[in-house]
Parts: C-alpha cells; sequence; structure tokens
C-alpha cells in the first residue's frame, strides 16, 4: 500500500491540497507553530501531524527536515502503508496517480543526480569526499516505508557543514547495507533507482512553488554520472 507524507510548512497550503486531495493516504507533517487557518483547511482533506520545533535546527535546518518526515512516515506505517513518497509542502505533482504507479515496488529512488561541477563552493567529509552537487536530491524521493522510518531516524547534534540531502541519503544507503559511494552505476548496481526520466517519458512535472520553476524541466539536461 501506496502514501504520501507532505513536509515542512504550510505556506502554499491551498495548492498542496487541491493537489493531493484525491490521492488516497496523504498526510502533513508540519508544525505546532503554524496558522491556525492553514491546518484547519488542510484537515478537511487529509490528516496533520503537528511537531514542536527542534531545539536544534542543525546546518541548513536539517534536524526540522528529518523530524517532520520523520513523524510522517512513522504515521502512514502504523496505518499499515508499506511505500512512501516524501515531498514537501511547497511542491506539486502532475498526473501523481501516474508517478506513484511507475514507482511501485522500488526500494528506494532518488530524482536524478546531477552532473559533476555543480556548485563548487560546497565540500564536506562523511565517509566520503566530493566537491560538487552531485548527490540525490532529498526535495522528494520515493522508498519501501520501513527503510524510509530508519533512514530518518537521527538528527545532527552540532552545526557541521553537511548539505542535509547529503546526511539523509547517507542515512538511507546505511541502513540499505549499501557503501555510500555517490556514484550514478555503484546505486543502480545496489538497488537504487532514478525517475527524473519517467518524469519525462510520461509528462509528469514536479513544480517548486517556492521557486515559480519545474524541478523536471531544470534538471532535465543534467547528466547521469556513467563512470
Amino acid at each position: 500500500m501506496q502514501g504520501i507524507v507532505i513536509q515542512g510548512p504550510t505556506n502554499y497550503y491551498k495548492e498542496i491540497v487541491e493537489n493531493f486531495k484525491d490521492v488516497p493516504n496523504v498526510v502533513w507533517s508540519t508544525w505546532d507553530t503554524e496558522p491556525e487557518e492553514n491546518i484547519s483547511y488542510i484537515e478537511k482533506y487529509f490528516p496533520v501531524i503537528l511537531n514542536p520545533l527542534p531545539k536544534f535546527n542543525g546546518y541548513l535546518n536539517v534536524n526540522y527536515q528529518v523530524l517532520s518526515s520523520f513523524s510522517g512516515i512513522e504515521y502512514l506505517v502504523e496505518k499499515g502503508v508499506t511505500e512512501i513518497l516524501k515531498t514537501r509542502g511547497d511542491i506539486t505533482i502532475s498526473n501523481i496517480t501516474l508517478l506513484l504507479e511507475k514507482l511501485k515496488g522500488h526500494q528506494l529512488s532518488f530524482m536524478q543526480m546531477c552532473k559533476p561541477g555543480v556548485r563548487t563552493e560546497i565540500n564536506y567529509h562523511l565517509d566520503y569526499f566530493h566537491n560538487s552537487h552531485d548527490y540525490p536530491a532529498d526535495v522528494i524521493m520515493y522508498g519501501d516505508a520501513e527503510l524510509m522510518l530508519n533512514g530518518y531516524n537521527f538528527s545532527m547534534p552540532e552545526m557541521q557543514p553537511i548539505p542535509p540531502e547529503s546526511l539523509i541519503a547517507y542515512s538511507l544507503l546505511g541502513n540499505m547495507g549499501v557503501e555510500f559511494k555517490l556514484d550514478y552505476k555503484h546505486l543502480v548496481n545496489n538497488g537504487v533507482t532514478f525517475f527524473l526520466q519517467d518524469c519525462l517519458d510520461n509528462n509528469i512535472d514536479i513544480f517548486w512553488l517556492k521557486h515559480n520553476s519545474s524541478i523536471v524541466q531544470n534538471t532535465k539536461d543534467k547528466k547521469y554520472y556513467e563512470y
């Protein structure tokens, strides 16, 4: 059984509700500081989880993202959901039913990996070092519910300059027993899939309201790693 976790603030609540209101097993996991008007509106269509803000936000608010995602995933797991699409409160998805159909059965699926040489100002160390924006995007992802539950069950106790998407990928891959090596062939050979091409082939658009831009169109020219 599939489900959807929408995580984060409710600024675009009307657009998001309109997009997801006819999809089963949707939950919005947000903060107990969100406007009551927004929450009351959303609750007419699907459940809302109100989380207290973490005491420590972490680099680029990683602890905010992880906590709200984890709470939503936990809620759906308790309802018997076995596969989850994790998205954000500022993203709409056209042909959502078709995207879920394409993703069904995938253990872990990211939208894309970016080409090397992008955002080279970012440098960090985990078990792996690189200086490019080449990691899987965390804005939207899909996977086995138990894997995602375990993968999002962490928090950062100090301000380490590690992008949230990298930490999340690190945790998810670790729970899969896969070496953290952000190389396209390595990930595909170990059960990870990517769904950008499915979006392009099936006219599925993923639109980022916050930036007024299509994530699909903005990333379609970026090449997968093939080495």
